[in-house]
């Protein structure tokens, strides 16, 4: 339950920051897209509940730890834990946003949007006040995870809803004018996203290959390599798309934006699951109070201890799964100068299933 409600928060500040960047963009500059308001205030609405979800699962959890009721353990969450002071200011903003969003002045004023857009970053903020990192290291923590998470959420927004919300009116032109600028702009964010995803890792997951051997661990792998076909995909939208509409001028992009946009929900939902598990600073210690992957376990072919420190070698299974993976991702490529939608997303998502395998196969 909490791993969806996680999922579902991202999905909601995604599409927030996603049509609300494009309101700042020129007609001209992008396809019309139409989000529905009432889909907008949901969202900002739908914010303080799910990030109560946690909160909820602590209260419960601590509750009957220090033989206190619901309302007291509660109370002292929202008090003095940063995860509960965050959850107070992202539910008055949310508030806030709503009755902006409810305005009319959104659509055709372009300071409404400024601001809203402003308020969805100081809730980004106080998501990263609560995460992790931050109780890891104040500063350095809050900066990485909310530069992470935003760049992440303005990249994947926008896709979404240029993908999901625009409308099929929309002329080569315009797709050429939004691709224009969007393409080197997702380079940016996509980098930006990266690198601070590294930095994150440096006091999170510092012993990242030890790491696979617990959950989190091989959530942060899935969630890597499904950032790979993702890449493919953006890609070939981005920048095949002119060079096939000279060949093709019937070609439509939606499915294939729609296509990325899936990858990028698992991507989204895998990063929303990581926040809601304790990083392993010293794998040896957390395998003391917490029991390894059974995926981990599945595959590993040596016999497992928490003393275990993992290499990686070269092995003739691992060879080949690596190689199909490689050939799946040309594949994507292949299917994409063929306008096989079906197709390119299958190969899409079954390239990180043999990267995965590779990876693990080559572990001893």
């Amino acid at each position: 339950m909490i791993y969806w409600s996680e999922g579902l928060l991202y999905l909601c500040f995604a599409i927030l920051t996603g049509a609300l960047a494009l309101r700042l963009v020129p007609e001209h500059a992008r396809p019309l897209v139409e989000v529905p308001q009432r889909l907008l205030i949901g969202c900002a609405l739908a914010i303080p509940l799910l990030s109560y979800i946690p909160l909820h699962e602590l209260a419960i959890s601590y509750a009957d730890e220090f033989e206190l009721s619901y309302s007291a353990m509660l109370k002292s969450l929202l008090l003095d834990v940063n995860a509960g002071k965050a959850f107070v200011w992202t539910a008055i903003a949310s508030v806030g946003l709503a009755l902006l969003l409810g305005m009319r002045s959104l659509q055709h004023d372009r300071r409404t949007p400024k601001l809203a857009l402003f308020i969805v970053l100081l809730m980004m903020i106080w998501l990263g006040y609560a995460s992790h990192a931050a109780s890891i290291s104040p500063w350095k923590g809050l900066i990485v995870h909310t530069a992470h998470f935003l760049t992440a959420t303005l990249w994947l927004g926008i896709l979404f809803v240029v993908s999901w919300f625009s409308k099929d009116t929309g002329s080569h032109r315009s797709w050429n004018a939004f691709l224009k600028w969007f393409s080197p702009a997702a380079v940016v964010a996509v980098a930006l996203t990266l690198t601070a995803g590294f930095a994150l890792m440096t006091f999170t997951t510092p012993q990242y290959l030890n790491s696979w051997m617990l959950p989190y661990g091989q959530l942060l792998l899935v969630k890597h390599l499904l950032i790979l076909p993702l890449l493919l995909f953006a890609y070939t939208n981005g920048f095949g798309y002119k060079r096939i509409l000279k060949e093709r001028p019937g070609f439509n992009p939606k499915p294939w934006l729609r296509a990325e946009s899936a990858i990028g929900l698992l991507v989204l939902f895998a990063t929303a699951a990581l926040g809601q598990q304790a990083p392993p600073h010293i794998v040896r210690e957390t395998l003391q109070t917490v029991s390894p992957s059974p995926l981990f376990t599945a595959i590993y072919r040596g016999s497992f201890s928490p003393d275990l420190s993992l290499q990686l070698s070269v092995r003739t299974e691992s060879i080949l799964m690596l190689a199909a993976a490689g050939i799946m991702g040309a594949g994507v490529i292949l299917m994409h100068k063929q306008r096989k939608v079906f197709s390119s997303f299958i190969m899409g998502l079954t390239m990180p299933l043999f990267l995965y395998l590779g990876l693990m196969f080559s572990l001893q």
